[in-house]
């Protein structure tokens, strides 16, 4: 699993960040301290404090999550 840090500044970004995730074949989750949700679903991701940091955990090789990371690197933190 590729674990990276991310925040987002806006509402419009996280129903954005949602939105693509949703087209991408490997699971994807939001992890902010001991609370897991799929990234691919807006209502789990808006039962997260959002307010700081959280952790992207990309269940997929590296050569798979490429493209993914370059399109979402606006909000690694």
């Amino acid at each position: 699993m590729i674990e990276k840090r991310i925040k987002f500044t806006s509402v419009n970004e996280i129903k954005e960040f949602v939105n693509f995730t949703m087209s991408q074949p490997f699971d994807i989750d939001l992890i902010a301290g001991r609370y897991v949700a799929d990234a691919k679903s807006i209502l789990s991701v808006f039962g997260l404090d959002l307010d700081s940091e959280v952790t992207l955990g990309i269940h997929a090789s590296e050569d798979e999550a490429k493209d993914f990371l370059g399109k979402i690197s606006n909000y690694l933190a």
